[in-house]
């Protein structure tokens, strides 16, 4: 039997929070903006941060026709930026749970195709460990982790309390970028944040989880790391020497090399597509660490052609088809402990 594809690095709206989004002024944020058809955009302050294209961004059934176009065969859904922890308090705690309720309710109606990750009002912390609670007991497999909470680094001790149950419930993460803390350099560079910035956040975020100590503390957290890595993989020789060398000077002291505690509980995903950078990931990592990540259904992502550079890398790289079958789908099935498709 072949391999069943799981993809752990893709979005989707409901569409009810995106007519949410579409219905805030122009002078609040984050706010949406429907341009007619399938297409809209999302604005936070002056600065679109993502596109809608497809339909199957907020409405299922196109979407599992762009699945089946692209042999994919199960979707760990989220919900991308701007996340319900963007918004007011109140209407985050809101949000987040009516997202949740949807989320729960595709995998319902599309048993096997969609496991969700609990979308969180991040501004809250107490609040979002009660909403991570109910989607635990709703069934959710995972956590959609950002790199930052309002800009504030997600390290930060009143943080712990969501760490501390993902630790207990063993729920991955999946390390996704928010609004960038870099964003008034991009915007003074004329970058867009979806080059530079936000693989540049995400790697912050990981790398600060290792170096404050919070991997160490709860020791079953493993986080799902998009686009690739961000940074990390193609800077490995830069982060042994940087603790080595500073790490003290920094008052960081880890039981290990921050490298080794990366290799062993993150998970790159392939949402790069750029055979080189995959290889370069691959010989750190090692197959048994990388998955599929298709960013669907961004402008970034690839769904149609992300199977192929899986297999493109294995020919490359001379993997086993029990190495290929592990990025297809199997290391997502153990990390996410997914049943069998029915």
């Amino acid at each position: 039997m072949a391999q069943r594809t799981v993809d752990a690095h893709n979005h989707w709206y409901p569409k009810e929070y995106l007519e949410y989004l579409c219905s805030r002024g122009s002078e609040q944020t984050p706010r949406g903006v429907h341009d007619g058809g399938t297409h809209y955009r999302m604005w936070y302050e002056g600065v679109c941060v993502a596109h809608i294209d497809r339909a199957g961004h907020y409405d299922l059934e196109e979407r599992i026709k762009d699945l089946d176009a692209g042999g994919l065969d199960t979707q760990l859904l989220s919900v991308t930026i701007p996340g319900p922890e963007t918004l007011e308090k109140d209407k985050g705690i809101y949000w987040a749970k009516k997202c949740n309720d949807a989320l729960k309710k595709a995998t319902e109606d599309y048993p096997g195709r969609f496991f969700f990750l609990a979308s969180l009002p991040y501004q809250d912390p107490d609040e979002a460990c009660k909403e991570l609670e109910r989607c635990y007991e709703m069934g959710c497999v995972g956590i959609q982790m950002f790199s930052n909470f309002n800009f504030e680094p997600i390290f930060l001790e009143k943080y712990h309390g969501i760490y501390e149950l993902a630790d207990k419930w063993d729920l991955p993460m999946l390390m996704h970028p928010a609004v960038p803390m870099t964003r008034d350099v991009m915007d003074k560079v004329r970058i867009p944040y979806q080059l530079w910035g936000y693989t540049l956040d995400t790697s912050l975020a990981v790398v600060s989880l290792i170096f404050q100590g919070v991997m160490a503390k709860y020791p079953n957290l493993k986080i799902v790391h998009g686009h690739l890595g961000g940074m990390v993989p193609y800077f490995v020789r830069r982060l042994q020497d940087s603790y080595k060398g500073y790490g003290k000077e920094w008052g960081v002291e880890l039981g290990e090399s921050p490298d080794e505690t990366y290799r062993k509980r993150v998970y790159p995903d392939t949402t790069s597509f750029y055979l080189p950078a995959m290889k370069c990931c691959l010989e750190w990592v090692g197959p048994e660490h990388m998955c599929i990540g298709t960013d669907y259904a961004h402008r970034v992502g690839d769904p149609e052609g992300a199977i192929k550079s899986v297999k493109d890398l294995g020919e490359q790289a001379g993997l086993s088809q029990e190495q290929i079958d592990m990025i297809l789908g199997k290391n997502l099935e153990q990390l996410f402990r997914l049943p069998p498709m029915p």
